[in-house]
């Protein structure tokens, strides 16, 4: 397949299908023609839909990371839905029409209680449990000119935060060190101006700012301290230390306070332990912590307050330069802005893409010895991308930025197929030779693009939607990017023989390098192959050993949007680990929410995160007898009760019941006491509205109305727990399960949870987990067959040379530390069908006939050549994404760069000695080679055996 020349002009075509050989002739004979149906079609038509319905790159790096079709996810889109409503309201615009409730009228002509009454008891009445919290008043009472305080510093928990690496404990007790810190204040506080109008704080809350108010001089500033002063301080911490745990059970659980010694019981000696120092500070280096007076760009945003981006990138830049000219260094930051600058990081990024293409395309010059056909490649690698973009805009005009790595991928792939075909195609061209090596190429390249779009088409059916827009825009660019390589690039041969070969060539720099691999590569492999089986089989090993104990869900950080070096994602993978303040701080109350008479969400987009149904009602759930009401009071009664619940305070269906007994019923007026004997079911409707005028209802219990027929069609609570919430999988999980047992099956009703972020990443990392067992699976069956179909009984073979790949790209990037978010999933899904490439070529270049060396001989010369060009350029792509700052664009180089050369190494050194021991030995006499070699040596071993006169 792969040789530089191919069979002769008088080889016959009769062994190639008639569509093969129709459509080779019309390439050859017209390729003018194809080159310019190509252009248009993939070039030129997609341009002008592009034009008429545009994608939108999507700025927020969180749309798309959602679930839907999962058994969590309709529940919790539905509560989206109606939180929102339930904001203003209680009265829903549901699908479809409820039967209209006419009013109730008694002997004294009452009639039905007004909604809008209603409403405005039920507001009279709201609980306070959540309100939104305002922060003036708690503000105002922490207002100081100086960093010291007595009374603990409201929300301090949401201020923007810096992370100093120092190089041991000791540094925290010398005035160089402690003095290079404390001046930090003022060199920002031209920056730190700029947020004065957002908040009354003044004062950093940094380690030298603790020193000194904790000095038994009482001092006002940091500047003050001495080295006396500091030696002074090493004793209170070196008292206080041991009671460390002690002083946080008494502030926090006000527990043990009695074994605190005096000195150890002030505020700031509790946020010392707390939040400043780390847990360990025997490590090295130590990591000490800083309080700026800002909040986060979070915290600002829900108070809507506004506060520009550009405040905080001076902010940064400003203590990035102090800390670097100062002999400080700077590792963590918490201002919560990288969503915010993930855009234009992610943009920045994609021109070092262009880099990559433009390395690819001078490999491809030097390959191919043309720059027209490099030119040609950029063109084809263009075509590919807005014919895909184009498809893709006909499922959706969301465009997450994830899709963007599609880029480095394509070239990375793209490339392989430019040097295969180019290889492939003999000096000589006629339309015989020509049939030959498109038969063979498009042949082997359909198999090789096609296990790779699988992949990419498998994760179409994913939960997750951001996997979904990925596998569509990216499978599609692939098969795009074959059938461009199979029309738009051999048209392009063509004509660029005929017509433009009189134009100079640009000379072979390889052949030297060709040459020697030649003659070197095949004795080094053959004559070393029981070495290298042994050794790559150790690799295989130790990398499944690494794979299994280091392969984790993420623990700290749920969405990792740049590399792990950049200080705010240094900040989220280490913060839990180092400070104990932050760990409470994600260990929020894990409530949730109770729903009922409302449907679960169905979603009709399958590729929009923001396309919702309207809500509807749940026929199964009424509240139309007293029954049906007990029933709900007993269920929420029951909840309440449960040991992870124990929640107090009864819900408005319990509350009715019991408040129904203290109605008075007389004769001829409405009763509704439906204990009583004068009740009529009639009156129950009436007397669940007018119960509300009564019982305070708000927005964590209230019954819910259909906006058109103002009918009673649902109920809503929020049920809170003694769960917590946390990043971790294993614990999450183990808490959903308990909550969902407990729960039980509720009629006409479901459950969520109240911030349904919480669920959503519970969701996202129960969908990552069977999307990888199911992906991996199905690729490796399509891979094991497109083994089948060229390699025949040398498949089993290859599966081994794809599995060994497979586990040794695992392990490498598991010892680089990868978790499996995301981004990774995907990415380890691609290992199984990018894993299979080489090993096919290599595999599809074995000669049918001869003995088993010379097969394998025969294999390595044809194909060595192309296939370490593509891998060379493959790793050519990969490696200018290592520069990049955002974590997609980072990981895919990575992963570019580890599996294409474990891929080249297995498929060289792993797979071809293999065959060594799984080909037939053959017969010598069949071999073209062996009568070679043994030809030449037989004749002078006959001039011998005669006496020389």
């Amino acid at each position: 397949l792969l040789g530089r020349q191919c069979c002769s002009a008088s080889s016959s075509m009769s062994h190639h299908p008639l569509p093969i050989r129709a459509y080779s002739s019309l390439v050859y004979r017209y390729p003018l023609l194809v080159f310019v149906f190509s252009f248009i079609l993939t070039g030129i038509v997609p341009v002008g839909i592009l034009y008429l319905q545009p994608p939108r790159l999507t700025p927020n790096a969180e749309v798309g990371f959602d679930t839907k079709g999962t058994a969590y996810s309709g529940a919790r889109l539905a509560w989206q839905q109606l939180s929102i409503s339930l904001q203003s309201s209680n009265r829903l615009v549901l699908k479809g029409t409820q039967p209209t409730v006419p009013p109730v009228r008694s002997r004294r002509g009452i009639e039905g209680l007004d909604v809008n009454t209603l409403r405005h008891v039920s507001a009279l009445f709201s609980s306070t449990d959540r309100p939104k919290r305002g922060w003036a008043e708690d503000l105002l009472a922490a207002i100081t000119n100086i960093a010291c305080y007595e009374a603990p510093i409201p929300l301090m928990n949401h201020l923007s935060q810096v992370i100093l690496e120092l190089p041991s404990s000791s540094s925290l007790f010398e005035i160089t060190t402690v003095t290079a810190i404390c001046k930090m204040q003022d060199a920002i506080k031209e920056e730190l101006k700029a947020f004065d109008a957002y908040t009354p704080y003044r004062s950093i809350w940094s380690y030298p700012a603790f020193a000194a108010c904790l000095s038994p001089r009482e001092l006002t500033n940091c500047d003050q301290l001495t080295q006396n002063d500091l030696e002074t301080f090493r004793s209170l911490v070196s008292l206080c230390l041991p009671f460390r745990e002690t002083i946080m059970d008494c502030r926090l659980r006000n527990d043990r306070c009695n074994q605190i010694p005096s000195n150890c019981t002030s505020t700031m000696l509790f946020d010392l332990f707390y939040r400043i120092l780390p847990r360990d500070l025997t490590q090295n280096p130590l990591h000490i912590n800083t309080f700026l007076p800002v909040f986060t760009l979070t915290g600002y945003a829900t108070q809507n307050i506004r506060v520009p981006l550009a405040n905080y990138d001076r902010l940064e830049s400003a203590i990035a330069n102090y800390t670097s000219s100062n002999g400080l260094v700077l590792r963590g930051l918490a201002m919560d802005v990288k969503r915010d600058r993930l855009l234009s990081f992610a943009i920045e990024d994609s021109f070092m893409a262009l880099f990559s293409a433009l390395l690819v395309l001078l490999c491809v010059v030097v390959h191919s010895r043309s720059v027209g056909y490099a030119l040609a490649v950029a063109v084809q690698l263009f075509l590919s991308v807005t014919c895909a973009l184009a498809i893709y805009s006909f499922f959706t005009l969301e465009f997450p930025l994830l899709n963007l790595v599609t880029f480095v991928l394509l070239i990375a792939i793209a490339s392989d197929d430019a040097f295969l075909l180019h290889s492939a195609m003999p000096s000589k061209l006629s339309e015989e030779s020509f049939e030959e090596a498109l038969a063979h190429t498009a042949g082997t390249m359909f198999l090789t693009s096609f296990s790779t779009a699988v992949p990419f088409y498998l994760n179409c059916s994913s939960d997750v939607l951001v996997f979904r827009a990925f596998g569509l825009f990216a499978g599609t660019t692939m098969i795009i990017n074959y059938f461009l390589v199979i029309s738009f690039l051999p048209a392009f041969v063509l004509m660029q023989r005929r017509w433009c070969a009189c134009l100079p060539s640009i000379p072979n720099l390889g052949s030297c390098f060709t040459q020697s691999i030649d003659r070197v590569l095949p004795w080094v492999l053959l004559k070393g192959r029981l070495l290298w089986l042994t050794v790559l089989s150790m690799t295989v090993v130790a990398s499944v050993a690494i794979a299994v104990s280091n392969l984790h869900l993420p623990e700290f950080n749920p969405l990792q949007l740049f590399v792990s070096s950049n200080p705010h994602e240094w900040y989220d993978n280490h913060a839990e680990i180092l400070y104990p303040f932050v760990e409470e701080k994600v260990a929020i109350p894990l409530a949730t929410r109770l729903v009922f008479g409302v449907a679960r969400e169905n979603s009709s987009s399958r590729f929009d995160a923001d396309s919702f149904k309207v809500l509807t009602h749940d026929a199964s759930f009424s509240l139309s007898s007293v029954s049906s009401v007990r029933n709900l009071a007993s269920t929420l009664s029951r909840i309440r009760e449960l040991p992870f619940v124990r929640h107090p305070h009864p819900f408005w269906p319990e509350r009715f019941v019991e408040w129904s007994k203290t109605w008075p019923c007389v004769a001829g007026g409405v009763c509704c006491d439906v204990h009583s004997n004068e009740f009529v079911p009639e009156w129950l409707d009436f007397c669940l509205r007018n119960s509300t005028a009564y019982l305070p209802t708000h927005y964590n219990d209230t019954p819910l109305f259909d906006n058109t027929s103002f009918a009673l069609v649902g109920y809503t609570a929020m049920m809170p727990t003694q769960l917590r919430y946390s990043h971790r999988f294993a614990n999450l999980s183990a808490n959903i399960h308990r909550i969902e047992e407990g729960y039980g099956e509720l009629t006409g009703g479901w459950w969520t949870t109240e911030w349904y972020l919480m669920g959503t990443w519970f969701d996202l990392q129960r969908a990552v987990v069977s999307d990888i067992f199911y992906s991996t699976v199905v690729s490796m069956a399509v891979v094991a067959l497109f083994a089948l179909i060229q390699l025949r009984l040398q498949c089993l073979t290859a599966v081994v040379c794809f599995a060994a790949i497979i586990a040794v790209c695992v392990g490498i990037v598991a010892a680089l530390g990868w978790v499996i978010g995301l981004l990774e999933a995907i990415i380890l899904v691609l290992v199984v069908g990018l894993s299979f490439d080489y090993t096919l070529h290599y595999g599809a270049s074995l000669p049918a006939k001869g003995c088993s060396s010379h097969r394998i001989e025969t294999s390595l010369r044809r194909a060595v050549n192309p296939v370490s060009l593509a891998a060379f350029s493959s790793i050519l792509a990969g490696a200018p994404m290592l520069l990049c700052k955002t974590h997609a664009f980072f990981q895919v180089g990575v992963f570019i760069v580890v599996l294409t050369s474990v891929s080249w190494l297995f498929s060289t050194f792993f797979f071809l000695p293999l065959l060594s021991f799984t080909l037939p030995a053959g017969d010598c006499s069949d071999c073209i080679d062996c009568k070679r070699r043994i030809a030449p040596t037989s004749i002078p071993r006959r001039k011998a055996a005669f006496p020389v006169n």
